[in-house]
């Protein structure tokens, strides 16, 4: 007994491995394997998917799912026969020769290897090789791995879409906050339709909530699943405009103790652009280009205006991509039917509108920063859209020009006239290339009376002087067409200046035509910053309109201090509403903020070349004079306002931060002499400059928006000092000597300024 229980207990010859441990063949899924629980062989399972783990189902390469189960049987009768036929006893020919066996898969070696069988690893690669259909079949490997990519991606999409969407606020602010939006922004570019808006707004109201968390947005169509960002875009303009009475209303929608009602904005218009990031340039339509625009907006309105621009230049090329931009690209109706041919018809409509809008975006954004533009004018652009009125139902109305007559105007009217009046722009686009000496001053000539004949036919509801008020009641117009008056005016002598600008400093025509539309874009600032409320402080319009104004005009006086010595105080006093503006708006313009050193500054060069007259007079300070020295300018009319309008108050200089220097300078010049009816005798003279007057020609056309965003322009003091915003009041001693600092180049406007020094 106990030799025979030693020799069963003894070893095995060292020739041998160890028995093999037994191992069953793992029919689950890895997932399911290692959870210990039943698996129904799907790809991915049930349990997977339940569990929203569906990139972690994978299978050994032995198991076999219910797809192959009955392939796996053949394969095992197939080896079966072939071991027992015949030809299995063949002998072997020679050594050499390759015996033939059924090999493993490299893939079930991943154990033995050390690899895991889920994760992107070389051996998922292997298996994704493996399991590659014959080249009969229509699929290929290539789609199978992007299925498989697809499938990961879209869980972490559906996911993202999911958390973003719970950001919306409820349907009852949603409601609110979209009408006040209309209210207050769309009629100015129209680029929302409300009647198309509304309909995809109750579609995804519809929309079952289980859809996002099965499907998740591949479940949505592409036209809708954008729509999230478009509402957060509206949501977010609206509440940057909440009346203060209203603003209680919606405190609710805050989510920590300091936060305000901008940042708020901020993280919903955020959302919105996440969301049209979140599927590429693949998924594109018509939504997504308006949720790039309205984001464009929305940056633009919170004084971010290089993020404005380059999402300007996304939404265009966006918008180039869907064919907005060649009339040969439009839509084909689906269908044949009369309804699917006219609603189609619409849709053209409407992407026309969207691109004209961009286009016009891009030129105005242009020739503020002095960028170049993402539109190419050289080519061919789309028709313009048809000016008809609002359709009830866009599947039974057909398309009919407006009634002038008898139908009222539209946003879209609106939109269609801007258009018209900012076409010159390209002209002075296209003039910027042959740069401040063209061969042919006549076309500058050319194109100005090209603007002058466009502000002569502007249509009678929506010119500023003697307008057709018939329609200034009705409640679909009343809201804006008032504003839009003095915009267009304004508009006008926008591109006069920007024409005129780069001749500035050596062609005396130019320098008049420039001085003048400036005067004229600074009483337009001024009226309606008096017309509008606090919550529109914000608008673009209000700081570009006036800065830009004003450093040219500035200029003009400080380097020509002889000429056109009829608008001298005007342009003083201008100077001095400017800075009052900046002041009282720098807590919702940031821009307002950080350009009030620069005005200070430049007020200081202007008080120093003027000596003696710094400051306007006590008798300019009426409404009369006021008006009288822009009453003699060729541009006469565009510093008049119409009858109608409510006059803007007079501030006295004496109120101004800044004006005691002037002030004190002007009395003790009228103490000693009496004669100050000839303000050219206490003027420098060109001979009196510390730099030489021929060096003007030289001097870059200016942009000074460009330069206060791009390259830091700010107000710096000879001991390195930067100016705050509120200091003003120079010591009694004298002003002090501010220098231009921030990234200046070489022959700009503002290096000649800061050499500048009067003798």
């Amino acid at each position: 007994m106990g030799d025979s229980m030693l020799e069963t207990e003894a070893p095995v010859p060292s020739g041998k491995g160890p028995p093999k441990k037994r191992r069953r063949v793992v029919v689950s899924c890895t997932e399911c394997h290692r959870r210990k629980q039943k698996c129904d062989r799907e790809l991915p399972c049930a349990n997977c998917r339940s569990r929203n783990r569906e990139t972690f189902c994978s299978y050994d390469p032995s198991a076999c799912t219910s797809d192959n189960g009955n392939t796996t049987n053949n394969n095992i009768n197939n080896s079966l026969t072939t071991k027992i036929s015949p030809s299995t006893q063949v002998p072997q020919i020679s050594a050499s020769s390759t015996t033939p066996k059924v090999t493993e898969p490299l893939s079930a070696m991943a154990a033995t290897w050390g690899y895991g069988q889920t994760g992107a690893s070389t051996i998922s690669f292997l298996k994704k090789i493996e399991t590659a259909p014959s080249s009969d079949d229509q699929s290929s490997l290539s789609t199978l791995s992007l299925a498989c990519t697809s499938r990961q991606d879209s869980f972490a999409v559906r996911e993202r879409y999911k958390d973003l969407i719970r950001h919306l606020p409820a349907k009852v602010f949603i409601d609110k906050l979209v009408a006040m939006c209309m209210r207050e922004f769309n009629w100015q570019y129209y680029f929302v339709d409300p009647d198309v808006f509304f309909a995809q707004l109750q579609e995804w109201n519809n929309l079952p909530f289980s859809i996002f968390s099965t499907e998740g947005p591949r479940g949505i169509p592409p036209g809708l699943r954008v729509f999230p960002a478009v509402l957060f875009q509206m949501i977010a303009a609206a509440l940057l405009v909440l009346p203060d009475d209203e603003e209680e209303e919606f405190v609710t929608l805050k989510y920590a103790a300091n936060m305000t009602f901008e940042d708020l904005a901020c993280d919903y218009s955020a959302s919105g652009a996440e969301i049209v990031g979140l599927f590429g340039k693949k998924g594109l339509s018509v939504t997504t280009v308006q949720a790039e625009f309205l984001r464009a907006c929305f940056l633009k309105y919170t004084a971010n205006v290089t993020e404005s621009w380059h999402m300007i230049g996304t939404a265009i090329r966006d918008a180039q991509e869907l064919g907005m931009h060649r009339d040969s690209l439009d839509p084909k109706p689906t269908e044949t039917s009369l309804e699917s041919v006219i609603e189609n018809q619409w849709l053209i409509e409407r992407r026309r509108k969207m691109y004209m809008i961009l286009a016009m975006w891009d030129i105005n954004m242009s020739l503020i920063l002095g960028r170049p533009g993402t539109v190419d004018w050289r080519h061919s652009i789309p028709s313009l859209p048809i000016d008809t009125p609002v359709p009830s139902n866009r599947s039974n109305t057909p398309i009919a020009p407006r009634n002038p007559e008898k139908d009222p105007p539209t946003p879209l009217t609106r939109c269609l006239w801007l258009h018209e009046i900012t076409l010159p722009l390209r002209d002075i686009q296209d003039l910027e290339h042959e740069g401040p000496y063209p061969r042919d001053f006549s076309k500058i000539d050319r194109v100005h009376q090209k603007i002058m004949t466009l502000h002569e036919s502007t249509p009678a509801i929506l010119r500023l002087k003697n307008p057709d008020t018939r329609w200034d009641n009705d409640p679909e117009v009343e809201g804006w067409i008032g504003a839009t008056r003095y915009y267009f005016h304004f508009i006008h002598n926008f591109t006069l200046m920007a024409l005129h600008r780069p001749y500035l400093f050596h062609r005396k025509e130019s320098r008049l035509e420039a001085l003048t539309a400036g005067l004229a874009m600074l009483e337009m600032q001024r009226s309606m910053f008096e017309g509008l409320p606090s919550t529109s402080w914000r608008n673009f319009m209000l700081f570009f309109g006036t800065f830009d104004a004003i450093v040219l005009v500035a200029s003009v006086y400080i380097l020509f201090p002889h000429d056109h010595p009829e608008h001298r105080q005007l342009s003083v006093q201008h100077i001095h509403w400017a800075i009052e503006r900046f002041v009282t708006m720098q807590h919702r313009n940031p821009l307002a903020k950080a350009a009030q050193g620069v005005l200070r500054a430049i007020l200081g060069k202007f008080t120093k070349a003027l000596a003696h007259s710094a400051s306007p007079s006590k008798t300019c300070i009426t409404p009369a004079s006021t008006r009288g020295p822009s009453d003699n300018t060729p541009a006469s009319g565009s510093a008049r306002l119409d009858a109608n309008a409510n006059p803007a108050p007079i501030w006295p200089v004496s109120s101004l931060p800044g004006a005691s220097m002037a002030k004190s300078a002007v009395e003790g010049e009228d103490a000693g002499n009496a004669r100050q009816d000839t303000p050219g005798e206490t003027w420098l003279s060109p001979s009196e400059w510390a730099f030489a007057p021929d060096g003007l020609s030289n001097i870059m056309p200016t942009f000074a928006i460009s330069d206060l965003i791009y390259n830091d322009l700010t107000a710096v003091q000879d001991g390195g000092g930067m100016m705050a915003a509120a200091e003003m009041a120079p010591s009694e001693g004298g002003a002090p000597e501010w220098q231009f600092g921030g990234d200046i180049a070489e022959g700009t406007l503002w290096q000649v300024l800061n050499r500048f020094q009067p003798r």
